[in-house]
C-alpha cells in the first residue's frame, strides 16, 4: 500500500518539477529588487528595537541542498538605511549569569543557526549584577547540533559600549538541549521573561529525503510545536501537529505557527486552535512568521510540487515563485505583493518599515530589497 501511495506521489512530484525558471543565480538586479549579495541563506530576521537594524541568521543550509553538506552559519547585522552587512562577535559567558536556559548546558562547540528570536524582558537571578542588564534584549537561536538545541545570548543597544568588546558583539548566556537526538527545531519564539519558550520541530532529523517527499506531498503531519520552561521542561502543545511545521511568533497571548506543506497558519489561544488559510495547497505555504507592531509579515513560497526544483544542487538559490504578505493580527490581508521570474526565489521572511520590504531566503547568497514608496 505504500510502495503503491508512493508511486502516485513520486509522478505527480515528476510532473509537477516540468516548470521552467529563469537562470537566476547570477546576483544581479532584474528590475523590481535591490541586491545585497554575497550572503549564506539569509533565513529569518528579528528588527532590533530602537535601531534601524535587523539581525540576520544565515542559515547553515540543508544537506540535500547543497551537496550532502551542511556549513556553519553565522549571525549579522543589517542596517536598513546603508544595506551593510557586519558579522557579530560572539562572546561566551560560561558562568550562566542570567541563570537562563538548563543548567549545565555548555557552550556549542559549532554553531549552525536556523530561526531566530528577540524578547525585551529579561528576568535576572544572582546579586551584585551588572546594572547594564537591564538593557540587554535576549536572543534566542536555533542551532543544529548534534542534538539540536536553543542557544540564549544577549543583546545590548547601541549606546551601551563596553571597553573590552566592540559594538557587534552577542553574549552566550546558557543554553537547552532538544529532547530527542533527531528532534529539528526550525524556529523559536520566547515565552516570557523567564526565557520559556515555543519552537517547532519540523519533523524527525531521521527521515530519508524520500521519506520526507511522500508525506509533504499528501501533507501528511511531521512534526508539531514543543514548549518549554525551566519549572517543566519540554511537552508537546496539545493539537499542533501538521506538515512541516516552520514559522512562530507571539502576539500577547496569541501564538502563532505556520504549516508550511499545509498552506495555513495555526493560531493557539486560551488552548484552543484555529487555523487560517493564506492560499491553498497548490498556491504555497507561509515560511517564517515575523512580527512588526502588531501585524505579521509573512513570506509564502510557492510549495507546490514544483516547488521541489530547489533540491538541485547545482542551483545557488531556489528560484520559485514567492509572495510577500502583511497580516493584522487577526489574520486579515492588509498589503500582498507577487514576485517570479526574478533574481530571487525561495522566499523565507519578510520585513516591512512602510518604505522598503527586506526579503530573506533559506537558499541563496543574497537578500532583497523591494521598494514601495
Amino acid at each position: 500500500m505504500y510502495k503503491k501511495y508512493f508511486s502516485v506521489a513520486l509522478l505527480l512530484l515528476i510532473t509537477g518539477c516540468s516548470n521552467e525558471y529563469l537562470d537566476v543565480d547570477s546576483c544581479q538586479s532584474k528590475g523590481v529588487l535591490e541586491l545585497i549579495c554575497n550572503l549564506q541563506n539569509p533565513e529569518d530576521f528579528v528588527k532590533i528595537p530602537e535601531e534601524d537594524s535587523l539581525i540576520v541568521s544565515q542559515f547553515a543550509g540543508l544537506a540535500e541542498l547543497n551537496h550532502g553538506k551542511t556549513n556553519e552559519g553565522k549571525l549579522s547585522r543589517l542596517n536598513l538605511n546603508t544595506k551593510e552587512v557586519v558579522d557579530f562577535n560572539i562572546v561566551f559567558l560560561e558562568n550562566n549569569i542570567a541563570n537562563l536556559g538548563q543548567k549545565n548546558c555548555q557552550p556549542y562547540s559549532s554553531f549552525y543557526p536556523h530561526g531566530i528570536d528577540l524578547h525585551h524582558d529579561i528576568n535576572f537571578a544572582g546579586e551584585n549584577l551588572s546594572p547594564f542588564l537591564e538593557e540587554a534584549y535576549l536572543l534566542a537561536v536555533v542551532n543544529h547540533t548534534i542534538i539540536d538545541r536553543i542557544e540564549f545570548f544577549l543583546l545590548f543597544p547601541e549606546y551601551v559600549n563596553f571597553s573590552d568588546a566592540g559594538p557587534n558583539t552577542l553574549y552566550w548566556v546558557g543554553c537547552v538541549e532538544g529532547p530527542n537526538q533527531n528532534t529539528y527545531f526550525n524556529d523559536v519564539v520566547i515565552a516570557d521573561a523567564d526565557g520559556s519558550f515555543y519552537a517547532t520541530h519540523q519533523y524527525d532529523k531521521d527521515m530519508g529525503l524520500t521519506e520526507l517527499t511522500f508525506y509533504s506531498v499528501l501533507r501528511l503531519d511531521t512534526g508539531f510545536i514543543y514548549q518549554w520552561s525551566p519549572t517543566d521542561g519540554f511537552n508537546k502543545l496539545s493539537d499542533s501537529g501538521g506538515a512541516w511545521p516552520n514559522g512562530i511568533e507571539m502576539i500577547e497571548d496569541r501564538l502563532y505557527v505556520s504549516y508550511r506543506m499545509n498552506g495555513s497558519i495555526g493560531v493557539f489561544a486560551n488552548g484552543n486552535r484555529t487555523d487560517h488559510k493564506l492560499r491553498n495547497y497548490l498556491g504555497g505555504g507561509a515560511d517564517n512568521l515575523l512580527v512588526v507592531g502588531d501585524e505579521i509579515w509573512v513570506a509564502v513560497q510557492n510549495t507546490d510540487l514544483g516547488g521541489f526544483h530547489c533540491i538541485n544542487e547545482t542551483l545557488i538559490q531556489c528560484p520559485t515563485p514567492f509572495s510577500v504578505q502583511r497580516h493584522s493580527k487577526d489574520l486579515e490581508l492588509l498589503e500582498r505583493h507577487d514576485f517570479q521570474d526574478i533574481a530571487f526565489g525561495g522566499a523565507s521572511v519578510a520585513y516591512g518599515d512602510g518604505k522598503q520590504i527586506i526579503i530573506g531566503a533559506y537558499k541563496a547568497d543574497r537578500i532583497a530589497v523591494f521598494r514601495v514608496e
